[in-house]
């Protein structure tokens, strides 16, 4: 119950902060997962992402993925369509691939949950390539209440743009196989954190096919 308190008043207070800055984002995610057996599944979900301190279009994306669990490991499989909008409601097109491998341990009541991934984005001719590390902390000691921290690097292959991104969030198990989840989240570049951070709002409602 402490690390849910902890958690509660990072959201708040953090959002107090980010109405101070010149950029406020909201991002919204519906979820829908398939599962096959035990281990496989194909999860699909549509975005949309608001900038300009939630007041203009940033982003539409649909995205598709396959996963597998090979032991201890999970495998990610996985292709976005990015619709991205200019100020001027200018429509721009982005593709993306992406690989994750997935690995997890407990301690105690803490899950931590690591996650790898590469991923390859074309947009006007011109390509992106990325590694990114995700290591998340979750307390299970609450059925129906789960409070997440998550820590993620991104490593530009090409740019040396790395970025790093901090998320805190509440996922609620909700009945009929739904799950919503709230976040506030803060990005930045890597050696830059503290000067000019982004701040995002942001929601996902999953259900679960039977």
């Amino acid at each position: 119950m402490r690390f849910l308190k902890v958690l509660v008043i990072l959201l708040i207070s953090n959002f107090s902060y980010s109405n101070q800055t010149t950029d406020l984002q909201l991002w919204s995610k519906f979820k829908v997962q398939k599962k096959f057996g035990k281990k496989e599944s194909i999860n699909i979900f549509y975005g949309n992402r608001v900038r300009e301190n939630i007041s203009i279009t940033s982003k539409d994306l649909i995205d598709i993925s396959y996963q597998k669990s090979i032991k201890d490991v999970n495998l990610r499989f996985g292709y976005r369509n990015t619709l991205n909008y200019s100020k001027k409601n200018q429509k721009i097109n982005s593709i993306r691939y992406y690989v994750d491998s997935y690995f997890k341990y407990r301690i105690g009541r803490i899950l931590i949950n690591n996650r790898l991934r590469y991923q390859t984005q074309h947009q006007l001719g011109e390509v992106e390539n990325t590694f990114r590390l995700k290591t998340n902390f979750s307390y299970s000691k609450h059925k129906k209440i789960k409070p997440e921290i998550s820590l993620e690097f991104f490593k530009d292959l090409i740019l040396n743009e790395d970025k790093l991104r901090v998320t805190s969030s509440i996922i609620f198990d909700l009945k009929k196989r739904f799950e919503y989840e709230i976040y506030f989240r803060a990005q930045s570049l890597a050696n830059q954190f503290h000067y000019s951070p982004l701040y995002i709002i942001g929601s996902s409602l999953s259900y679960r096919l039977k």
